[in-house]
């Protein structure tokens, strides 16, 4: 199966190298951080839901918006990996009432849309500060990206970080783990409670033994999901000092070729 899928990666590579190389934009630090939307409240409830989701650039269009329009609102936190800032997804974003959205671009089209992640929250981010990966993809030479939010609980001394990533993928595995160890080295800096969530690329067996090594050193524990059938599990949700109360994989939804994941949350 690895085998199967390392070929494929080789040969996606090499189509590449034989046409003309793309290139894309890496915006400046101080163009890489978009704020849109509104929401009101200062902290999240104490027991709050999080929805994880790769949306492939929303290419399904409105049955994507379906979607989208379907879980946002049943949600406190929505995490976002390949989102869009182009003509037609900030519009359908706006449309739920509410939500914060911070975006970090990892780089702009020829055609000058942007593509990155995405938080959104019902309540308003104390702090939002990204990290451009250390290493490229190849050929397009382009960064993969994660946002860090912080938020306020109800209740609770304590404040909530949650990293969103989108993770490096056609690259050596080192690279990779260099990422992720990027992430750790400044999640480290936080006592509370932490989520660290998104698309890991973690489609071999040494990436996904890597990254509960090294979140497991920030004591974190990756969430297990029931009826869990993907071929390569590269969505994952992480979390420290909170107690996961209910976890779902959406295998029905097919307008993204990675399935969401969604978890309730209480503070441990």
């Amino acid at each position: 199966m690895i085998k199967g899928l390392i070929l494929a990666l080789t040969l996606s590579v090499s189509s590449f190298a034989f046409a003309e190389e793309v290139q894309n934009e890496i915006p400046a630090d101080k163009d890489v951080h978009t704020q849109f939307g509104q929401c009101q409240h200062e902290f999240l409830p104490s027991n709050f839901d999080l929805f994880v989701w790769n949306i492939k650039k929303a290419e399904a269009k409105d049955r994507w918006a379906r979607d989208f329009e379907y879980f946002v609102p049943k949600n406190d936190l929505i995490l976002i990996q390949e989102g869009m800032i182009d003509s037609y997804v900030p519009n359908v974003i706006l449309r739920q009432k509410n939500y914060c959205w911070d975006f970090a671009t990892s780089f702009l089209e020829k055609d000058g849309d942007q593509t990155g992640v995405m938080n959104g929250s019902y309540a308003r981010p104390s702090m939002v500060h990204f990290l451009r990966s250390p290493g490229r993809e190849p050929v397009i030479k382009t960064p993969k990206m994660v946002l860090v939010s912080e938020y306020a609980i109800a209740n609770s001394p304590f404040t909530l970080w949650v990293a969103n990533i989108h993770g490096l993928n056609f690259v050596a595995n080192k690279h990779n783990r260099e990422q992720i160890e990027q992430v750790a080295a400044f999640l480290k800096k936080h006592d509370g409670p932490l989520i660290f969530a998104g698309d890991f690329n973690s489609w071999n067996g040494e990436r996904l033994a890597y990254l509960d090594e090294i979140l497991g050193k920030l004591k974190m524990k990756k969430l297990p999901f029931a009826n869990d059938n993907r071929r390569f599990k590269l969505d994952h949700i992480y979390v420290r000092g909170l107690e996961a109360t209910s976890t779902t994989l959406h295998n029905n939804i097919e307008t993204s070729d990675h399935k969401p994941l969604s978890a309730s949350f209480r503070l441990k």
